[in-house]
């Protein structure tokens, strides 16, 4: 009798282990697909984003997890908050201009650029140029929007 409790237990582990394997090897198939993607969802959550580029794919993917959130808790909510930490660092570092006048402003882009105030004629006239250059006049909205248009900065630049 021992003989074939022994027998079924041989068996029962046989089959334990056979499932056990067949298990092991089906999650293995998984992990493989779903590796890249943790490496990289590891990656978006704990690294400074490097690139303007790198925000936009960051922030789309960000947009994908929130969609599949079924709550504030759920885990996915977790990596989608990570990674707008990580977005929300790289424009604080990277958008924070120092404060200066507008006249400093214009007249620091003028000079990297190259540019000359008859260059600027579409925004204004060189006379109105040179008043905002001299603070003798402040800018307008319009020109505000064309200075930035221009020298491809943000708007915000010109507000001291």
């Amino acid at each position: 009798m021992l003989n074939k409790i022994d027998m079924r237990k041989k068996d029962l582990h046989t089959i334990e282990m056979t499932a056990l394997n067949e298990l092991i090897k089906q999650m293995s198939a998984v992990l493989e697909n779903f590796a890249p993607l943790l490496i990289k969802l590891t990656h978006y959550t704990q690294y400074p984003i490097e690139s303007e580029n790198e925000i936009l794919e960051r922030a789309k993917l960000m947009d994908e997890l929130m969609d599949m959130a079924k709550g504030e808790n759920d885990i996915v909510m977790l990596f989608a908050n990570a990674i707008s930490d990580r977005i929300e660092e790289f424009e604080n570092e990277q958008l924070d201009f120092p404060r200066m006048k507008p006249s400093h402003v214009l007249a620091n882009l003028m000079t990297i650029h190259n540019v000359k105030q008859k260059d600027l004629f579409e925004i204004a006239p060189p006379t109105i140029i040179s008043d905002l250059l001299n603070e003798k006049s402040t800018m307008t909205v319009d020109q505000i929007k064309g200075f930035s248009k221009f020298f491809s900065v943000p708007v915000a630049m010109f507000f001291d």
